[in-house]
C-alpha cells in the first residue's frame, strides 16, 4: 500500500511512520515544513497531494491555539477538505487521529473541533476508523518529558490531581494500532486507543517514578480557584500546555470521559499494551531532575549574588570592609573603589544569571570566586577557621559552578 501520513514530523506522526515502513508499506511523509495546514481548507486543495495513494493518516493536531480560530481550520476545515478529496480520489483508507472526549457540542473549542471533524468522516462513503488516544507517552514527547520531570519533584501541587482520570498508551503501541488500522482487511470504525489501565493523574506521576526509581513524593490537589489563576497566567507563555481550556479538559476528565474499554485496542495489537509503570526508565531518572535541578541552582546563585551585592554595600560596615582590603595590600585611596565595583560585579552577574545565564557567565563566577578564595587563604587565612565557613563554602559552590559551566551552553 502507498500510504500518506500528515504531520509526519511529530510524536505520533514520526512513529506512525516508522510502524507502517515496518508494515512493508510504502509511506510518505507530509508536514507543516511542507505546507500550511490551516490553508488547505478546499477539496481542490488536497486533489494534488493525495492522488496515487492507496490510504491517508491524519495525525495534524495542536494543543493549543496560536491564532484564533486554528482549532477549526487544523482539526475540521482541513481534515473535512481531506476527506472529500479522498472520496473524490477513491482513496481506499483514511485514519483520523481524535481524541477522547471529543464531541461536536463539548466543552472546549479542542474537542469540538475535533469532534466535528468526526462527524463528517462518519457521513462519507470511506472505509475509515477514527482513533482516539488518551494521553500518549513517548520517549521524546514534549508532555512526556514534562511529566517525568514533574515526577522527580519531591512535593507537588497540581490541578486535579487525584480527579482527572486519564489512561495513558505507550507511543510504540499506538503507532502498532495505526499500522494495524490501515493493513487490516475490516477495520473498525472506531477505536479506543488506551493503555491497559486508567489511572489518576497522581498515579500517572507515581507510574513514571516507579520506572525511573526515583524516590517517593507528595502529590496534592491545587485548589481550583488557584489552578483557574495559574492557567490565565501560564497561558501567557506560547509554550505552557497549561490554559483555561486544558484545565476544564482535565476537569471534564474527572468522569472518565478520558478513559475506555483497552480490550478492542489490546485485541487488534495482539500482544499486551505496555503499563504505564513501564514506560519511563531509570536512566532518564538524571535527566528528568535535571530539567528542574539546574533552574533551581541558577536562580539560588542569582540571589546569592544579588545578595552579596546589597549586604556588601549596604548592610555591611565599609570600615570592617575596608580593613580587610589594607590587609590584602589595596591602599586607602582605592578601597572604597574597589568596594562600589566589587557590589556592581556582584550585582550584575546575578541580575545577568536571571535573564539570560549564559556558559560564560558561569567560567566568570568560577574564576571570580575562585580568585577570591585564593586572595583570602593568602591575606586572610583566618576565614578558614570561622565557624560559619565564609572560605570553606566556596568549595561547593566552586563544585556547582564548574557543573553548570561544563553542561551549560
Amino acid at each position: 500500500m502507498k500510504v500518506l501520513v500528515l504531520g509526519a514530523t511529530g510524536l505520533i506522526g514520526s512513529h506512525a511512520v516508522q510502524a507502517l515502513r515496518a508494515t512493508g508499506c510504502g509511506v510518505t511523509g507530509f508536514s507543516s515544513r511542507e505546507a500550511d495546514f490551516t490553508r488547505l481548507t478546499s477539496e481542490q486543495d488536497w486533489l494534488p497531494l493525495l492522488r496515487g495513494y492507496d490510504a491517508v493518516v491524519n495525525c495534524v493536531g495542536i494543543i493549543r491555539e496560536k491564532r484564533a480560530g486554528d482549532f477549526d481550520r487544523l482539526h475540521r476545515a482541513a481534515p473535512v477538505a481531506m476527506f472529500a478529496a479522498c472520496e473524490t480520489l477513491g482513496v481506499r483508507r483514511v485514519v483520523q487521529l481524535s481524541a477522547l472526549g471529543s464531541a461536536a457540542d463539548a466543552a472546549t473549542a479542542y474537542w469540538r473541533s475535533k469532534g466535528a471533524a468526526e462527524a463528517d468522516l462518519r457521513a462519507r462513503r470511506l472505509q475509515s476508523t477514527i482513533v482516539r488516544p488518551s494521553l500518549v507517552y513517548g520517549d521524546d514527547g514534549a508532555s512526556s518529558i514534562m511529566f517525568r520531570m514533574l515526577a522527580t519533584l519531591p512535593l507537588l501541587m497540581m490541578p486535579m490531581a487525584h480527579g482527572a482520570k486519564v489512561q495513558p498508551i505507550h507511543i510504540d503501541d499506538l503507532a502498532a494500532l495505526i499500522a494495524a488500522l490501515v493493513t487490516a482487511p475490516e477495520p473498525p470504525r472506531e477505536l479506543a486507543a488506551v493503555g491497559p489501565r486508567a489511572t489518576s493523574m497522581a498515579g500517572y506521576l507515581r507510574d513514571l517514578r516507579q520506572g525511573m526509581r526515583a524516590p517517593a513524593a507528595l502529590v496534592l490537589d491545587l485548589p481550583m480557584p488557584l489552578a483557574r489563576v495559574a492557567a490565565h497566567v501560564a497561558a501567557l507563555m506560547p509554550s505552557s500546555a497549561l490554559t483555561p481550556e486544558s484545565l476544564l479538559m482535565l476537569k471534564h476528565s474527572a468522569d472518565g470521559g478520558n478513559t475506555a474499554n483497552a480490550a478492542p485496542a489490546a485485541a487488534l495489537h495482539g500482544r499486551p499494551l505496555r503499563d504505564p509503570a513501564q514506560f519511563a526508565q531509570p536512566a532518564q531518572r538524571i535527566a528528568a531532575v535535571w530539567s528542574w535541578a539546574s533552574v533551581l541552582i541558577t536562580l539560588s546563585m542569582a540571589v546569592l549574588w544579588l545578595l552579596t551585592a546589597a549586604v556588601s554595600w549596604f548592610g555591611w560596615s565599609h570600615v570592617e570592609s575596608r580593613a580587610w582590603l589594607a590587609a590584602c595590600g589595596i591602599p586607602a585611596f582605592a578601597q572604597e573603589p574597589m568596594l562600589l565595583a566589587a557590589a556592581l560585579t556582584d550585582a550584575t552577574i546575578g541580575v545577568l544569571l536571571l535573564l539570560r545565564p549564559r556558559r560564560w557567565l558561569w567560567a566568570t563566577q568560577l574564576a571570580l570566586v575562585g580568585g577570591y578564595t585564593v586572595i583570602m587563604s593568602l591575606f586572610l587565612p583566618f576565614f578558614w577557621l570561622h565557624p560559619f565557613g565564609p572560605l570553606s563554602k566556596n568549595l561547593p559552590l566552586l563544585a556547582l559552578m564548574f557543573l553548570m559551566w561544563r553542561v551549560s551552553k
